[in-house]
């Protein structure tokens, strides 16, 4: 696993820690979370990842999965620690207690998850689209302004088992609805959300298959979940 390891260590060297944990957790059924945390003076962070560049990275550690499932070698927690200077540990644990800890745990917050995303993601296509407004600040220096100020996102799993959604975003109380494709990770994300709570969490978690996030564009409040994110079965 050093390609997977040196493309970690390379993504996230601006972070100024002195170990790097990577933490893998699969499901029985294929599906999979990535849990980033840092160390640094006995201090411990934890960060997201975006799944760009990282994802056929990621891929290889699923392979690796499915190739021990059925043997006595088998996992589902796998954990890499890399330190600053590049050299890692890896262990491969079977913890299904401790997974479905941790799948609850990130199902609780995938909405903060959902709601960076979308807004990474509307920045970089009305940048790349001339939809940003800019103005010139006192350097001479570009700035680009914001184009909305809050947004509903309407993602929805049809019976095909194929995500429709929707974009509306509101600027000075005017609405407009935003054709923007959405990246494969994400979507890989939202239904892999959709087939865990569904599923493995189904006994604390209840039936849906819409989701509708209010992003007040910016990070959600973890007290007032209920007032952004609503799970409904249509």
């Amino acid at each position: 696993m050093k390609t997977v390891v040196e493309a970690f260590y390379g993504y996230y060297d601006e972070f100024p820690y002195d170990i790097l944990e990577v933490k893998f957790i699969f499901t029985l059924g294929g599906s999979y979370d990535v849990f980033i945390s840092y160390h640094a003076n006995d201090d411990k962070k934890n960060t997201s990842l975006d799944g760009r560049e990282l994802f056929k990275y990621e891929h290889q550690v699923y392979e690796l999965f499915k190739t021990k499932i059925d043997t006595e070698e088998k996992f589902n927690v796998a954990i890499y620690k890399i330190k600053k200077d590049g050299t890692y540990s890896s262990l491969y644990e079977w913890e299904s207690e401790k997974a479905n800890e941790n799948l609850i745990d990130y199902a609780n917050v995938f909405h903060h998850w959902a709601n960076d995303r979308m807004m990474s993601m509307i920045f970089e296509f009305e940048k790349d689209n001339g939809l940003v407004p800019t103005q010139y600040d006192n350097d001479g220096d570009l700035e680009y302004l914001s184009s909305w100020d809050r947004g509903i996102f309407t993602f929805h799993i049809n019976d095909k088992n194929e995500l429709e959604y929707k974009i509306v975003l509101t600027k000075d109380g005017v609405e407009r609805v935003l054709e923007m494709p959405l990246k494969d990770y994400f979507i890989k994300g939202i239904l892999e959300h959709y087939h865990s709570t569904n599923t493995e969490l189904s006994n604390i978690w209840k039936p849906w298959n819409t989701m509708v996030l209010k992003s007040p564009h910016n990070d959600i409040p973890s007290d007032k979940k209920d007032e952004f994110v609503s799970y409904i079965l249509e």
